[in-house]
């Protein structure tokens, strides 16, 4: 005890409080409640009663600030009055505040109003800390909806930490809250995984709520890049100051968990560090900003058939700016970036009838020749592909290992292609250039949605691809990626565990 007169004040005024509210309670005057909801960590869900103290004491209050301890009560708390507010969240300089709010928090969830001798000297001693400590921790928390960790903790650096919910003191609300939009897969009951931000703070400072905010949200754009998973964050976190009480706010919302939980398994701590230290720069510009915009989106929304469009924008951005954007030409640049050598002529095609389904679900056309095309392949697995050609190429020009004019890039490994495809390349100076005669072994898709494969244009010339046999697998120049991988590949992502960072495998896409 650092201060004997403050704690006598203070404790001969919450007695005299004590006395008035017992005897008002013992005269008939009857404690109102509210129904929480919660979940059991199992089983159904569950109900209790919370009374609301603080109504009760705020009736009276007019009162209760005309005892006589209560002059010298806040004589005594002075200057101290601002800053023990502002850690329970309220706003204001005046002592009698200050007062009312340690009442509060002395009958806390309590529905007996006898003076409790052991929970005022602990909110004492959180006064005393936030008056004479010259700093205390400040924590602010989020649930993350669809997050399954298997860990206890994982410490993410700077303060930040992923924790299963049930194993800290974070309020209910936080721990069993249902996940609005949450996956259809996920078990009720179960807890929330949370992110936390933890600083040291004086008195003075305020709470780290923007820069929560901002990390959090940076946080989560890294982890959808890591693996695939449907996770997002809850719409209302969580602060508080030292042991004080925990205060919900408002987030941005950052739309529904769709699909399978997000896992993040025992041993995968490390390899997610290094990834979120190796995407930790400046943010984003230009087109790579945009289809990043699009990527979380598309994982955003609540149904698969609102994210297609959202993943074809994001692929435009990326390998059509400017362009027209023709079927062919965004199915071969994304073939040739993010397949292997006997996987690119079905990545093509797949890229080309992902086009024809966002055609179909927007009311269109062309019902029939659509599922002539896919037959009986869900459209559930071209959404996940593109989400996932998507994702592969945002991870390696975030990480740096892929220059940025992703066209050029895709345009020169085309050229660069060895038999069975057929490139040709003349130069547009001379005058307009004419598409060649296609040779008489080249075989037509039978869809008119697959199309043939037109002519890509770039600064130098009209570039011509004839499509043949499969493609020839490119396995990438050195001299087209700038900077050193600085991050090892998840598992769950390219299927290695030990990557060799020299090799061009182990990026994301092949190239």
């Amino acid at each position: 005890m650092r201060n004997r007169d403050l704690h006598d004040a203070l404790r001969n005024f919450a007695l005299e409080a004590a006395a008035l509210l017992r005897d008002d309670q013992s005269a008939g005057a009857e404690l109102e409640y509210d129904l929480d909801e919660g979940s059991g960590r199992h089983g159904p869900t569950l109900y209790h009663y919370r009374p609301l103290t603080g109504r009760f004491i705020a009736v009276r209050w007019p009162r209760l600030r005309a005892l006589p301890s209560c002059g010298p009560a806040a004589e005594a708390l002075g200057a101290g009055a601002a800053a023990y507010l502002r850690v329970n969240g309220l706003r204001g300089a005046e002592s009698e505040p200050a007062l009312q709010a340690m009442l509060e928090r002395l009958y806390e969830d309590s529905t007996d109003l006898s003076f409790p001798e052991e929970r005022f000297e602990r909110v004492y001693a959180e006064v005393e800390r936030t008056l004479f400590e010259k700093s205390q921790p400040a924590t602010v928390l989020v649930p993350m909806y669809g997050l399954e960790l298997v860990p206890e903790r994982v410490n993410l650096g700077d303060g930040m930490a992923l924790c299963r919910g049930e194993l800290t003191d974070a309020p209910d609300e936080a721990v069993w809250g249902d996940p609005a939009g949450g996956s259809a897969e996920s078990e009720p009951g179960e807890p929330n995984a949370l992110l936390t931000l933890t600083r040291d703070v004086t008195p003075d400072d305020p709470m780290p709520v923007g820069q929560a905010r901002e990390r959090f949200r940076r946080l989560l754009t890294g982890l959808r890049l890591w693996k695939p998973g449907g996770i997002a964050l809850a719409a209302v976190a969580w602060r508080r100051t030292g042991d004080g009480r925990w205060q919900p706010f408002e987030i941005e919302p950052t739309g529904a968990a769709r699909g399978e939980p997000w896992i993040l398994v025992e041993g995968e701590e490390e390899e997610l560090r290094e990834f979120l230290e190796a995407i930790d720069g400046p943010p984003c510009q230009g087109s790579i900003a945009w289809a990043l915009s699009r990527l979380e989106m598309g994982l955003g929304r609540r149904l698969e058939a609102e994210a297609l469009s959202d993943y074809l924008l994001g692929l435009r951005a990326l390998l059509d700016p400017g362009a027209d954007g023709s079927r062919s030409g965004l199915g071969l640049r994304v073939a040739v970036l993010c397949a292997e050598e006997d996987e690119r002529k079905r990545t093509q095609r797949r890229v080309q009838l992902a086009m024809a389904l966002e055609r179909f679900v927007m009311g269109d056309g062309a019902d029939d020749d659509y599922f002539d095309a896919v037959g009986s392949d869900s459209p559930h697995t071209l959404v996940d592909e593109l989400e996932r050609h998507l994702r592969a190429l945002l991870r390696d020009l975030m990480c740096g290992y892929l220059q940025p004019d992703l066209r050029a890039l895709a345009d020169d490994l085309l050229l660069d292609q060895p038999e069975p495809f057929e490139v040709r390349a003349r130069s547009l100076r001379d005058g307009p250039a004419t598409v060649a005669a296609r040779p008489a072994e080249w075989d037509p898709e039978p869809q008119d949605m697959l199309g043939e494969i037109e002519a890509l244009e770039d600064e130098a010339g009209e570039v011509e691809v004839h499509h043949g046999a499969e493609p020839a697998m490119h396995q990438g120049d050195p001299a087209m990626r700038r900077g050193e991988p600085a991050m090892r590949r998840s598992e769950s992502v390219l299927g290695r565990s030990e990557p060799d960072w020299d090799d061009p495998e182990s990026y994301s896409a092949p190239v």
